[in-house]
C-alpha cells in the first residue's frame, strides 16, 4: 500500500530540522507521497540535481513548489534531492535526500473501452429469377387447299352436243351431213364418285338445232327431186 509521509514530521518544512535522522528508519517505494508542510512565506521547495544539492544551487531546478502544502508522488526508483529556495535556508539545513526503492507503481484503473460493434452480417443476394422465355407464337402455316377431286370437275362437253355451224343450216348445194347411225362419241365417262355436271339449257337447244337440221334436209331433198 502506498503511504504518506509529512516531511520533518510534526516539525514540518522548517529550519532547524535533521532531516536525515528523519528520512534514514524509512523505506519510500514507489508510489508513496510526500506532503511538505511549511509557511510560503517563509519557505519554498525545489527539486533538484544530486551536485546542485550539494552546493544549494536553485538553478537549473526540476521542480519547484511554493504552495504551504505540497503533495509530490514518487514515481521513479532513484534517489530524489529537495531543497529551501529561500537563501542560507538549505545551508542552514533545510535539505532532504530520499532514496526510492523499486516498488509497483500504483496502476491506473484500467479503462474498460466499449465493446466494437458488430455490424450484422450481410444477407446473401437473393437470387434474381431468369427471365422465362417467352412462348414462341407459332408461325401460320400456309394452309394447303386440298387439289379439287375429280368430282368437281366439269366435263368437256361431248361432241354429240356441239351446237353446229350456221353454215351447213344456210348452204343450199350442200346437203346436209347428219351423222351414221352409232357414230355418236359417248361422252367420255366421268368419274364414279359424282355424277357429270350438265350444263343449263344445252339439250333443248341442241334437239331444236337438230330438228331444224332435218327439216332443212327434208326440204331440199325434195326441192331436188323436182326440178
Amino acid at each position: 500500500m502506498a503511504a504518506t509521509y509529512t516531511v520533518g514530521g510534526t516539525a514540518g518544512w522548517n529550519l532547524n530540522v535533521d532531516y536525515k535522522t528523519w528520512a534514514a528508519p524509512i523505506t519510500f517505494k514507489v508510489g508513496d507521497t510526500l506532503l511538505f508542510k511549511y509557511s510560503a512565506e517563509a519557505h519554498s521547495v525545489f527539486q533538484v540535481s544530486q551536485a546542485n544539492y550539494k552546493t544549494c544551487t536553485i538553478s537549473n531546478f526540476i521542480k519547484s513548489y511554493q504552495t504551504g502544502s505540497d503533495s509530490i508522488t514518487l514515481t521513479d526508483a532513484t534517489t530524489q534531492y529537495f531543497i529551501c529556495g529561500t537563501p542560507n535556508h538549505c545551508s542552514s539545513g533545510m535539505a532532504v535526500t530520499v532514496a526510492v526503492s523499486g516498488g509497483s507503481t500504483p496502476s491506473p484503473a484500467p479503462t474498460v473501452s466499449p465493446a466494437p460493434k458488430v455490424s450484422p452480417l450481410p444477407s446473401p443476394p437473393k437470387p434474381v429469377p431468369s427471365p422465362s422465355p417467352s412462348p414462341i407464337a407459332p408461325s401460320p402455316s400456309k394452309t394447303n387447299r386440298p387439289a379439287p377431286s375429280p368430282s368437281e370437275t366439269i366435263p368437256s362437253p361431248s361432241p354429240s352436243e356441239t351446237i353446229p355451224s350456221p353454215s351447213s343450216e344456210t348452204s343450199p348445194s350442200s346437203p346436209p351431213s347428219t351423222p351414221p347411225p352409232g357414230s355418236e362419241t359417248p361422252s367420255s365417262p366421268t368419274s364414279p364418285q359424282a355424277p357429270p355436271t350438265s350444263m343449263p339449257n344445252s339439250a333443248p337447244s341442241t334437239l331444236y338445232s337438230g330438228t331444224v337440221v332435218l327439216l332443212s334436209a327434208i326440204f331440199l331433198g325434195g326441192f331436188s327431186l323436182f326440178y
